[in-house]
Protein backbone atom coordinates (compact mmCIF):
# COMPACT_ATOMS: atom_id res chain seq x y z
CA UNK A 1 0.00 0.00 0.00
CA UNK A 2 1.35 3.41 -0.85
CA UNK A 3 2.27 5.42 2.18
CA UNK A 4 -0.32 8.32 1.05
CA UNK A 5 -3.49 5.82 0.55
CA UNK A 6 -2.13 4.88 4.23
CA UNK A 7 -2.09 7.89 5.33
CA UNK A 8 -5.70 8.74 4.02
CA UNK A 9 -6.77 5.68 5.88
CA UNK A 10 -5.52 6.89 8.90
CA UNK A 11 -7.40 9.80 8.70
CA UNK A 12 -10.52 8.30 7.95
CA UNK A 13 -9.81 6.52 11.43
CA UNK A 14 -8.83 9.48 13.19
CA UNK A 15 -11.65 11.54 12.40
CA UNK A 16 -14.32 8.58 13.13
CA UNK A 17 -12.96 8.24 16.27
CA UNK A 18 -12.93 11.65 16.94
CA UNK A 19 -16.75 12.01 15.81
CA UNK A 20 -17.84 9.22 17.68
CA UNK A 21 -16.26 10.52 20.86
CA UNK A 22 -18.10 13.97 20.08
CA UNK A 23 -21.43 12.35 18.97
CA UNK A 24 -21.40 10.52 22.77
CA UNK A 25 -20.77 14.05 24.05
CA UNK A 26 -24.21 15.26 21.64
CA UNK A 27 -26.12 12.29 22.93
CA UNK A 28 -25.61 12.83 26.42
CA UNK A 29 -26.26 16.01 26.26
CA UNK A 30 -29.51 15.85 24.05
CA UNK A 31 -30.93 13.29 26.73
CA UNK A 32 -29.82 15.79 29.59
CA UNK A 33 -31.75 18.22 27.85
CA UNK A 34 -34.91 16.19 26.95
CA UNK A 35 -35.07 14.59 30.27
CA UNK A 36 -34.64 18.14 32.05
CA UNK A 37 -37.54 19.17 29.85
CA UNK A 38 -39.55 16.11 31.14
CA UNK A 39 -38.81 16.54 34.59
CA UNK A 40 -40.21 19.74 34.16
CA UNK A 41 -43.42 19.41 32.67
CA UNK A 42 -43.68 16.79 35.22
CA UNK A 43 -43.36 19.15 38.08
CA UNK A 44 -45.72 21.75 36.27
CA UNK A 45 -48.44 18.59 36.04
CA UNK A 46 -47.83 17.35 39.57
CA UNK A 47 -48.30 21.20 40.55
CA UNK A 48 -51.72 21.39 38.73
CA UNK A 49 -52.64 18.10 40.37
CA UNK A 50 -52.02 19.19 43.97
CA UNK A 51 -53.91 22.81 43.37
CA UNK A 52 -57.02 20.38 42.16
CA UNK A 53 -57.00 17.97 44.88
CA UNK A 54 -55.79 20.57 47.71
CA UNK A 55 -58.78 23.12 46.70
CA UNK A 56 -61.63 20.56 46.26
CA UNK A 57 -60.44 18.89 49.59
CA UNK A 58 -60.79 22.75 51.02
CA UNK A 59 -64.41 22.62 50.27
CA UNK A 60 -65.01 19.33 52.30
CA UNK A 61 -62.92 20.73 55.08
CA UNK A 62 -65.26 23.81 54.82
CA UNK A 63 -68.38 21.78 55.35
CA UNK A 64 -66.96 20.04 58.67
CA UNK A 65 -67.04 23.44 60.52
CA UNK A 66 -70.51 24.59 58.92
CA UNK A 67 -72.11 21.04 59.25
CA UNK A 68 -70.83 21.17 62.80
CA UNK A 69 -72.50 24.33 63.33
CA UNK A 70 -75.63 24.91 61.45
CA UNK A 71 -78.24 22.95 59.60
CA UNK A 72 -79.50 25.91 57.49
CA UNK A 73 -80.15 24.21 54.40
CA UNK A 74 -80.55 27.52 52.86
CA UNK A 75 -77.72 28.47 53.82
CA UNK A 76 -75.35 25.40 53.07
CA UNK A 77 -77.06 25.11 49.28
CA UNK A 78 -75.98 28.42 48.78
CA UNK A 79 -72.15 27.54 50.03
CA UNK A 80 -72.32 24.16 47.58
CA UNK A 81 -73.32 26.88 44.94
CA UNK A 82 -70.46 29.62 45.71
CA UNK A 83 -68.34 26.94 45.42
CA UNK A 84 -68.92 24.74 42.47
CA UNK A 85 -69.34 28.92 40.64
CA UNK A 86 -65.18 29.88 41.97
CA UNK A 87 -63.99 26.35 40.61
CA UNK A 88 -64.29 25.80 37.15
CA UNK A 89 -63.59 22.55 37.21
CA UNK A 90 -66.21 21.61 40.01
CA UNK A 91 -69.72 21.04 37.73
CA UNK A 92 -71.64 20.07 40.92
CA UNK A 93 -71.65 19.41 44.49
CA UNK A 94 -74.03 17.86 46.65
CA UNK A 95 -74.21 15.91 50.28
CA UNK A 96 -75.31 12.49 51.07
CA UNK A 97 -76.10 11.13 54.99
CA UNK A 98 -75.47 7.97 56.55
CA UNK A 99 -79.46 6.47 54.67
CA UNK A 100 -78.13 7.58 51.51
CA UNK A 101 -80.38 10.67 51.25
CA UNK A 102 -79.45 13.81 49.50
CA UNK A 103 -79.63 16.35 51.81
CA UNK A 104 -77.53 19.39 50.47
CA UNK A 105 -77.28 20.37 46.52
CA UNK A 106 -75.60 23.15 45.36
CA UNK A 107 -78.45 23.10 42.39
CA UNK A 108 -81.38 23.33 45.05
CA UNK A 109 -83.64 20.14 46.39
CA UNK A 110 -84.42 17.26 44.92
CA UNK A 111 -82.47 18.38 41.94
CA UNK A 112 -80.27 15.07 42.43
CA UNK A 113 -81.38 11.44 43.24
CA UNK A 114 -79.65 8.88 44.90
CA UNK A 115 -79.75 7.12 41.34
CA UNK A 116 -77.94 9.93 39.49
CA UNK A 117 -75.54 9.26 42.81
CA UNK A 118 -75.23 5.30 41.75
CA UNK A 119 -74.41 5.88 38.45
CA UNK A 120 -70.40 6.37 39.14
CA UNK A 121 -69.33 2.21 38.43
CA UNK A 122 -66.12 3.05 39.29
CA UNK A 123 -64.52 4.05 42.30
CA UNK A 124 -60.93 4.73 42.90
CA UNK A 125 -59.72 5.69 46.32
CA UNK A 126 -57.36 7.95 46.22
CA UNK A 127 -56.92 8.94 49.97
CA UNK A 128 -58.60 6.44 52.86
CA UNK A 129 -61.78 8.67 52.36
CA UNK A 130 -62.30 9.54 49.23
CA UNK A 131 -63.18 7.68 45.45
CA UNK A 132 -62.51 9.12 42.28
CA UNK A 133 -65.56 7.90 39.66
CA UNK A 134 -66.68 7.77 36.35
CA UNK A 135 -70.26 7.39 35.12
CA UNK A 136 -69.17 6.07 32.18
CA UNK A 137 -68.52 1.84 31.87
CA UNK A 138 -65.46 3.28 30.05
CA UNK A 139 -63.16 5.66 31.03
CA UNK A 140 -61.89 6.21 27.64
CA UNK A 141 -61.74 10.36 27.74
CA UNK A 142 -64.51 10.96 30.18
CA UNK A 143 -66.15 14.21 30.87
CA UNK A 144 -66.86 14.25 34.51
CA UNK A 145 -65.37 12.13 37.30
CA UNK A 146 -66.86 12.12 41.25
CA UNK A 147 -64.64 13.03 43.94
CA UNK A 148 -65.57 11.88 47.41
CA UNK A 149 -65.10 12.31 50.85
CA UNK A 150 -66.24 11.00 53.47
CA UNK A 151 -66.87 13.46 56.46
CA UNK A 152 -67.86 12.53 60.60
CA UNK A 153 -69.69 15.20 62.09
CA UNK A 154 -71.32 14.56 66.04
CA UNK A 155 -71.97 10.96 65.18
CA UNK A 156 -73.04 11.17 62.22
CA UNK A 157 -71.40 10.03 58.52
CA UNK A 158 -72.03 12.66 55.60
CA UNK A 159 -70.71 11.86 51.70
CA UNK A 160 -69.78 15.01 50.28
CA UNK A 161 -69.84 14.15 46.48
CA UNK A 162 -68.09 16.93 43.56
CA UNK A 163 -68.50 16.01 39.98
CA UNK A 164 -65.39 17.38 38.35
CA UNK A 165 -65.22 18.82 34.50
CA UNK A 166 -62.25 17.20 33.84
CA UNK A 167 -61.96 19.17 30.57
CA UNK A 168 -61.34 22.16 32.78
CA UNK A 169 -58.31 20.19 33.63
CA UNK A 170 -57.44 19.19 30.34
CA UNK A 171 -57.41 22.66 28.90
CA UNK A 172 -54.66 23.67 31.55
CA UNK A 173 -52.81 20.79 30.61
CA UNK A 174 -52.95 21.61 27.16
CA UNK A 175 -51.48 25.14 27.66
CA UNK A 176 -48.20 22.96 29.13
CA UNK A 177 -48.62 20.40 26.18
CA UNK A 178 -46.90 22.24 23.30
CA UNK A 179 -43.80 19.76 22.89
CA UNK A 180 -45.02 17.40 24.65
CA UNK A 181 -48.19 14.40 24.05
CA UNK A 182 -49.33 13.76 27.45
CA UNK A 183 -51.99 10.99 28.18
CA UNK A 184 -53.86 10.34 32.02
CA UNK A 185 -54.68 6.56 32.37
CA UNK A 186 -56.59 5.22 35.04
CA UNK A 187 -55.18 2.26 37.06
CA UNK A 188 -56.35 -0.60 35.27
CA UNK A 189 -54.38 0.90 32.34
CA UNK A 190 -57.77 2.53 30.55
CA UNK A 191 -57.07 6.24 28.80
CA UNK A 192 -58.86 8.71 30.58
CA UNK A 193 -57.57 11.74 28.21
CA UNK A 194 -54.76 12.46 25.80
CA UNK A 195 -53.33 15.96 25.03
CA UNK A 196 -50.80 16.91 22.46
CA UNK A 197 -49.81 15.69 19.06
CA UNK A 198 -48.22 12.81 18.21
CA UNK A 199 -43.92 12.60 17.30
CA UNK A 200 -42.44 10.10 14.30
CA UNK A 201 -39.65 9.37 16.72
CA UNK A 202 -40.65 9.87 20.56
CA UNK A 203 -39.34 8.79 24.14
CA UNK A 204 -41.70 8.58 26.65
CA UNK A 205 -41.37 8.89 30.78
CA UNK A 206 -44.27 7.27 32.85
CA UNK A 207 -45.11 7.41 36.51
CA UNK A 208 -47.75 7.30 38.81
CA UNK A 209 -48.85 10.23 40.97
CA UNK A 210 -48.91 9.74 44.63
CA UNK A 211 -52.55 11.15 45.59
CA UNK A 212 -54.39 9.57 42.50
CA UNK A 213 -55.05 6.18 41.13
CA UNK A 214 -53.68 7.09 37.28
CA UNK A 215 -50.57 7.11 35.78
CA UNK A 216 -49.15 10.06 33.64
CA UNK A 217 -47.15 9.42 30.64
CA UNK A 218 -45.21 12.25 29.12
CA UNK A 219 -43.74 11.65 25.58
CA UNK A 220 -41.74 14.32 23.58
CA UNK A 221 -40.33 14.22 20.44
CA UNK A 222 -36.93 12.51 20.50
CA UNK A 223 -35.00 11.94 16.98
CA UNK A 224 -31.74 11.00 17.33
CA UNK A 225 -30.75 10.94 13.78
CA UNK A 226 -31.36 14.61 13.34
CA UNK A 227 -29.64 15.62 16.48
CA UNK A 228 -27.21 12.94 17.11
CA UNK A 229 -25.68 10.49 14.36
CA UNK A 230 -26.29 13.66 11.81
CA UNK A 231 -23.88 15.93 12.99
CA UNK A 232 -21.52 13.59 13.89
CA UNK A 233 -21.55 12.58 10.31
CA UNK A 234 -21.05 16.10 9.33
CA UNK A 235 -18.41 16.03 12.07
CA UNK A 236 -17.16 13.00 10.83
CA UNK A 237 -16.35 15.04 7.12
CA UNK A 238 -15.79 18.54 8.39
CA UNK A 239 -12.52 16.39 10.34
CA UNK A 240 -11.72 14.13 7.05
CA UNK A 241 -11.78 17.24 5.15
CA UNK A 242 -9.50 19.49 7.40
CA UNK A 243 -6.72 16.06 8.01
CA UNK A 244 -7.10 15.40 4.22
CA UNK A 245 -6.26 19.30 3.05
CA UNK A 246 -3.37 19.14 5.28
CA UNK A 247 -2.33 15.85 4.37
CA UNK A 248 -2.13 17.13 0.25
CA UNK A 249 -0.81 20.36 1.47
CA UNK A 250 2.22 18.38 3.66
CA UNK A 251 2.21 16.06 0.41
CA UNK A 252 2.51 19.21 -2.02
CA UNK A 253 5.62 20.60 0.11
CA UNK A 254 7.47 17.48 0.89
CA UNK A 255 7.34 16.67 -3.39
CA UNK A 256 8.49 19.95 -3.70
CA UNK A 257 11.30 19.96 -1.29
CA UNK A 258 12.22 16.46 -2.54
CA UNK A 259 12.21 18.05 -5.96
CA UNK A 260 14.04 21.10 -4.69
CA UNK A 261 16.40 18.19 -3.33
CA UNK A 262 16.94 16.87 -6.57
CA UNK A 263 17.54 19.64 -7.94
CA UNK A 264 20.28 20.30 -6.03
CA UNK A 265 21.52 17.32 -6.13
CA UNK A 266 22.11 17.44 -9.82
CA UNK A 267 23.39 20.93 -10.05
CA UNK A 268 25.90 19.98 -7.14
CA UNK A 269 26.94 17.28 -9.39
CA UNK A 270 27.45 20.03 -12.27
CA UNK A 271 29.47 22.00 -9.55
CA UNK A 272 31.88 18.79 -8.81
CA UNK A 273 32.25 18.26 -12.44
CA UNK A 274 32.79 21.62 -13.77
CA UNK A 275 34.95 22.33 -10.31
CA UNK A 276 37.23 19.09 -11.57
CA UNK A 277 37.28 20.13 -15.16
CA UNK A 278 37.88 24.03 -13.46
CA UNK A 279 40.75 22.56 -11.60
CA UNK A 280 42.84 20.25 -14.32
CA UNK A 281 42.26 23.61 -16.76
CA UNK A 282 43.32 26.28 -14.14
CA UNK A 283 46.20 23.92 -14.33
CA UNK A 284 47.16 24.28 -17.74
CA UNK A 285 46.19 27.45 -17.93
CA UNK A 286 48.87 28.54 -15.02
CA UNK A 287 51.58 26.76 -16.80
CA UNK A 288 51.93 29.14 -19.52
CA UNK A 289 51.17 31.82 -17.70
CA UNK A 290 54.14 31.11 -15.43
CA UNK A 291 55.65 31.08 -18.98
CA UNK A 292 54.39 34.28 -20.46
CA UNK A 293 55.35 36.00 -16.96
CA UNK A 294 58.82 34.83 -17.29
CA UNK A 295 58.95 35.86 -20.58
CA UNK A 296 58.12 39.63 -19.74
CA UNK A 297 59.99 39.99 -17.13
CA UNK A 298 63.08 39.03 -19.39
CA UNK A 299 61.89 41.07 -22.09
CA UNK A 300 61.69 43.98 -19.48
CA UNK A 301 64.93 43.21 -18.25
CA UNK A 302 66.34 43.58 -21.67
CA UNK A 303 64.33 46.57 -23.16
CA UNK A 304 63.29 48.34 -19.85
CA UNK A 305 65.97 47.81 -17.25
CA UNK A 306 64.81 51.46 -15.70
CA UNK A 307 61.45 50.33 -16.13
CA UNK A 308 59.95 53.19 -17.21
CA UNK A 309 57.54 51.56 -19.88
CA UNK A 310 54.31 51.75 -18.02
CA UNK A 311 53.16 49.17 -20.94
CA UNK A 312 55.29 46.48 -19.03
CA UNK A 313 53.34 47.58 -15.80
CA UNK A 314 49.97 46.81 -17.30
CA UNK A 315 50.99 43.38 -18.76
CA UNK A 316 52.07 42.34 -15.33
CA UNK A 317 48.79 43.43 -13.90
CA UNK A 318 46.76 41.82 -16.51
CA UNK A 319 48.39 38.43 -15.85
CA UNK A 320 47.88 38.97 -12.31
CA UNK A 321 44.44 39.77 -12.34
CA UNK A 322 44.38 36.65 -15.10
CA UNK A 323 45.74 34.38 -12.21
CA UNK A 324 43.13 35.53 -9.73
CA UNK A 325 40.23 35.01 -11.95
CA UNK A 326 41.50 31.11 -12.54
CA UNK A 327 41.88 31.12 -8.96
CA UNK A 328 38.14 32.33 -8.38
CA UNK A 329 36.97 29.70 -10.91
CA UNK A 330 38.66 26.97 -9.17
CA UNK A 331 36.45 27.71 -5.79
CA UNK A 332 33.51 26.18 -7.66
CA UNK A 333 35.20 22.79 -6.83
CA UNK A 334 36.94 23.11 -4.06
CA UNK A 335 37.26 26.47 -1.73
CA UNK A 336 40.78 28.38 -2.20
CA UNK A 337 42.43 28.63 1.14
CA UNK A 338 42.54 32.20 0.66
CA UNK A 339 43.90 34.66 3.43
CA UNK A 340 41.82 36.00 5.56
CA UNK A 341 42.54 39.55 6.76
CA UNK A 342 40.63 42.67 8.70
CA UNK A 343 39.67 44.52 5.24
CA UNK A 344 39.06 48.47 4.99
CA UNK A 345 35.58 47.66 3.32
CA UNK A 346 35.82 51.73 2.22
CA UNK A 347 39.26 51.51 0.65
CA UNK A 348 38.53 48.46 -1.16
CA UNK A 349 35.41 49.76 -2.69
CA UNK A 350 37.55 53.30 -3.46
CA UNK A 351 39.95 50.66 -5.57
CA UNK A 352 37.51 48.81 -7.47
CA UNK A 353 36.05 52.07 -8.35
CA UNK A 354 39.37 53.32 -9.81
CA UNK A 355 39.68 50.20 -11.18
CA UNK A 356 36.60 50.09 -12.92
CA UNK A 357 36.00 53.82 -13.86
CA UNK A 358 37.75 53.72 -17.39
CA UNK A 359 35.72 51.60 -18.86
CA UNK A 360 32.37 52.73 -17.08
CA UNK A 361 33.28 55.94 -18.68
CA UNK A 362 33.63 54.72 -21.88
CA UNK A 363 30.57 53.54 -21.72
CA UNK A 364 28.63 56.63 -20.16
CA UNK A 365 28.12 55.33 -17.01
CA UNK A 366 28.72 57.44 -14.05
CA UNK A 367 29.60 55.64 -10.55
CA UNK A 368 28.81 57.48 -7.20
CA UNK A 369 30.13 56.31 -3.79
CA UNK A 370 29.10 56.86 -0.55
CA UNK A 371 31.16 56.14 2.27
CA UNK A 372 31.47 57.14 6.11
CA UNK A 373 34.02 59.02 7.27
CA UNK A 374 35.85 56.83 9.49
CA UNK A 375 37.30 53.54 8.06
CA UNK A 376 34.85 49.85 8.13
CA UNK A 377 36.51 46.84 8.82
CA UNK A 378 35.50 43.02 8.31
CA UNK A 379 37.22 39.78 8.55
CA UNK A 380 36.97 38.16 5.16
CA UNK A 381 39.32 37.60 1.85
CA UNK A 382 39.89 41.12 -0.08
CA UNK A 383 40.44 39.25 -3.30
CA UNK A 384 37.02 37.68 -2.87
CA UNK A 385 35.80 40.97 -2.02
CA UNK A 386 37.06 42.79 -5.04
CA UNK A 387 35.61 39.61 -7.35
CA UNK A 388 31.87 40.05 -5.96
CA UNK A 389 32.02 43.78 -6.57
CA UNK A 390 33.55 43.81 -10.13
CA UNK A 391 31.20 41.04 -10.91
CA UNK A 392 28.15 43.23 -9.60
CA UNK A 393 29.40 46.15 -11.40
CA UNK A 394 29.75 43.67 -14.97
CA UNK A 395 26.10 43.16 -14.44
CA UNK A 396 24.94 46.42 -14.11
CA UNK A 397 27.08 47.76 -17.02
CA UNK A 398 25.21 44.92 -19.46
CA UNK A 399 21.86 46.27 -18.11
CA UNK A 400 22.59 49.73 -18.38
CA UNK A 401 23.07 49.07 -22.21
CA UNK A 402 21.00 52.43 -23.74
CA UNK A 403 20.02 53.92 -20.41
CA UNK A 404 19.75 57.90 -20.47
CA UNK A 405 21.96 58.84 -17.19
CA UNK A 406 23.03 55.55 -16.60
CA UNK A 407 24.51 55.65 -13.11
CA UNK A 408 25.88 52.96 -10.75
CA UNK A 409 25.86 54.09 -6.23
CA UNK A 410 27.67 52.39 -3.95
CA UNK A 411 27.00 52.98 -0.34
CA UNK A 412 28.22 51.38 2.86
CA UNK A 413 26.34 52.01 5.73
CA UNK A 414 27.09 50.46 9.50
CA UNK A 415 23.57 49.20 10.87
CA UNK A 416 24.50 48.40 14.26
CA UNK A 417 28.26 47.16 16.21
CA UNK A 418 27.95 43.73 15.05
CA UNK A 419 27.29 44.06 10.76
CA UNK A 420 27.57 46.17 8.12
CA UNK A 421 25.68 47.00 5.16
CA UNK A 422 26.49 47.43 1.35
CA UNK A 423 23.85 48.69 -1.06
CA UNK A 424 24.97 48.35 -4.86
CA UNK A 425 22.42 50.16 -6.57
CA UNK A 426 21.69 50.91 -10.45
CA UNK A 427 19.08 52.09 -12.92
CA UNK A 428 18.64 50.20 -15.10
CA UNK A 429 16.17 47.66 -16.91
CA UNK A 430 16.06 46.23 -13.38
CA UNK A 431 14.53 42.39 -13.02
CA UNK A 432 10.79 40.85 -12.52
CA UNK A 433 9.88 38.82 -9.90
CA UNK A 434 10.38 35.71 -11.60
CA UNK A 435 14.06 36.51 -12.08
CA UNK A 436 14.55 38.07 -8.99
CA UNK A 437 13.39 34.66 -7.57
CA UNK A 438 16.51 32.78 -9.43
CA UNK A 439 19.15 35.39 -9.85
CA UNK A 440 21.40 33.36 -7.24
CA UNK A 441 20.44 30.00 -8.45
CA UNK A 442 23.65 28.05 -9.99
CA UNK A 443 23.41 28.57 -14.20
CA UNK A 444 20.48 30.47 -14.02
CA UNK A 445 21.76 33.55 -16.25
CA UNK A 446 19.26 36.29 -18.58
CA UNK A 447 22.61 36.71 -20.60
CA UNK A 448 23.04 35.17 -24.07
CA UNK A 449 26.79 34.57 -23.35
CA UNK A 450 26.14 34.22 -19.06
CA UNK A 451 27.49 31.39 -17.30
CA UNK A 452 25.04 31.62 -14.76
CA UNK A 453 27.91 31.09 -12.21
CA UNK A 454 28.66 35.02 -11.01
CA UNK A 455 25.99 36.00 -8.35
CA UNK A 456 25.84 32.10 -7.53
CA UNK A 457 29.55 32.33 -5.94
CA UNK A 458 29.36 35.86 -5.22
CA UNK A 459 26.53 34.80 -2.71
CA UNK A 460 28.33 31.68 -1.54
CA UNK A 461 31.26 33.73 -0.62
CA UNK A 462 29.10 36.04 1.58
CA UNK A 463 27.70 33.32 3.02
CA UNK A 464 31.28 31.55 4.34
CA UNK A 465 31.67 35.14 5.57
CA UNK A 466 28.46 34.61 7.72
CA UNK A 467 26.84 37.44 5.72
CA UNK A 468 24.05 37.44 3.54
CA UNK A 469 23.10 39.10 0.08
CA UNK A 470 19.58 39.68 -1.30
CA UNK A 471 17.67 41.29 -4.52
CA UNK A 472 15.56 44.48 -3.32
CA UNK A 473 12.29 45.19 -5.55
CA UNK A 474 12.73 48.54 -7.18
CA UNK A 475 10.34 50.48 -9.21
CA UNK A 476 13.06 51.20 -11.45
CA UNK A 477 16.75 49.68 -11.80
CA UNK A 478 18.27 46.73 -9.71
CA UNK A 479 19.40 46.83 -5.92
CA UNK A 480 21.55 44.32 -4.10
CA UNK A 481 22.29 44.31 -0.29
CA UNK A 482 24.88 42.89 1.30
CA UNK A 483 25.11 42.22 5.03
CA UNK A 484 28.94 41.30 6.20
CA UNK A 485 29.63 40.96 10.22
CA UNK A 486 31.74 43.59 10.79
CA UNK A 487 35.50 43.48 13.32
CA UNK A 488 34.52 44.71 16.70
CA UNK A 489 38.09 46.12 17.42
CA UNK A 490 41.52 46.26 14.80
Amino acid sequence: MKPFNKIIILNIVFALIVSILIGALISKNYNNRINQRFDTTKEIINLKIDTFISESNSISESLTTILSNSNDEKFINQFLKDNHTRYTWIDHIYILNNKNQIVYDSKGPNYTSIEDFNQYKYHFPFTQKSTLSSKKRSLDRPKTLLLTNRLKIKNQDYTVAAEINMNSFKNEIKLIAKRFQIQVQGIDGTQIYQVGKSHKHTKTITYFYNNLPVTISITGQYSVITRVILPSIFIFLVIFLILTILTLIFKSRSDRLEHEKLIEQANNEKLRLIGTLAANTAHEIKNPLTSINGFIELTRMKYDQNQQDNHFNIITEELDRINNIVTQFLYLGKPTNLAYTNVNISQTIKDIEQFSKYELEQNNINISLSLPEEPIYAFLSEDQLKQILINLIQNSKDALTDVHNASIEIQLLKTNTKQIKLVFKDNGKGMSKEVQQKVFDPFFTTKDSGSGLGLYLSKKLIEDWDGTISVANNTEGTTFIIMIPVVKHI
